[in-house]
This record gives C-alpha cells, sequence and structure tokens, in this order.
C-alpha cells in the first residue's frame, strides 16, 4: 500500500511552490465568507467523486488551467494504479474553508482508502469568478 500512497503524493504535490502559508485569521466570517466556505466544502467533496470516478478530464475543471497543463500527465500516471485497483477514497473535511489572504482559501480532508488513509491539504483561488485549486499536499 505504500506505492499508493506515494503514488498520491506525487500527484497532489505538483501544485504551489510548498512555502507555508499565512495564519488564519481568527474573525467571524462575513455572510459572503461563510458562503464561500461552503462552496469550498461542497466542491472539494465533488472533487473526491470525480477522483474517484477516475475522470481526468472531469477532473482538470477543478484546477486552474496552468496548473493542470503542467500535471495532467503525472496526474494520469499516478491515477492509474488506483483505477486498476478500483481503490476509491473516502473523503472527510478535517478542517474547514478558511481564508489565509485574499482571494485564497485553504482547507484540509482526511481520505481513507481499504489499507490506509491519507491528509490532504487544498488551496483554492478565484480566477475570473470561478475558484480553482491552485494546490493540493499530502501532509
Amino acid at each position: 500500500m505504500a506505492w499508493m500512497l506515494a503514488a498520491l503524493a506525487v500527484a497532489a504535490s505538483a501544485c504551489g511552490n510548498g512555502a507555508p502559508e499565512p495564519a488564519p485569521t481568527t474573525e467571524p466570517l462575513t455572510a459572503d465568507e461563510a458562503e464561500t466556505a461552503a462552496y469550498l466544502s461542497e466542491r472539494t467533496m465533488e472533487l473526491w467523486v470525480v477522483y474517484n470516478a477516475y475522470d481526468l478530464e472531469g477532473l482538470s475543471d477543478f484546477y486552474e488551467e496552468g496548473y493542470w497543463l503542467e500535471e495532467e500527465e503525472q496526474i494520469r500516471r499516478d491515477m492509474t494504479p488506483f483505477e486498476s485497483r478500483g481503490i476509491t477514497f473516502t473523503a472527510e473535511e478535517t478542517s474547514p474553508p478558511r481564508q489565509i489572504e485574499p482571494g485564497r482559501w485553504e482547507l484540509t480532508h482526511t481520505a481513507r482508502f481499504s489499507g490506509g488513509s491519507v491528509n490532504m491539504r487544498f488551496i483554492y483561488e478565484r480566477f475570473d469568478g470561478e475558484w480553482l485549486l491552485t494546490y493540493a499536499e499530502v501532509e
């Protein structure tokens, strides 16, 4: 099962430069921020559904275009072992979306599969009104 975690790590670590993020604010969310947080929670759960269907074309809709162009082939290679063995993930949000800076939101999930689990960190940014994944890593 270690190879599966390694494959997921490679697929997920491709986005961003790995720089630490600033500490989150502790102020209550505004109505707009609460709406954004709810949307990103739902969107990330949808990402897992698409990943579990091994749908690369559908998965690309979640990613910023430049990131997807750089990482599509690696994600395809990393997904192959999961697809060939019919392995799917059951995800749960372990840290709700929080704004880490204007226009950038972070959340974390734990994804369980037969044989283990993985903790994922996701960062979304807004592009032309659409929230797209710009960073993902295995924690």
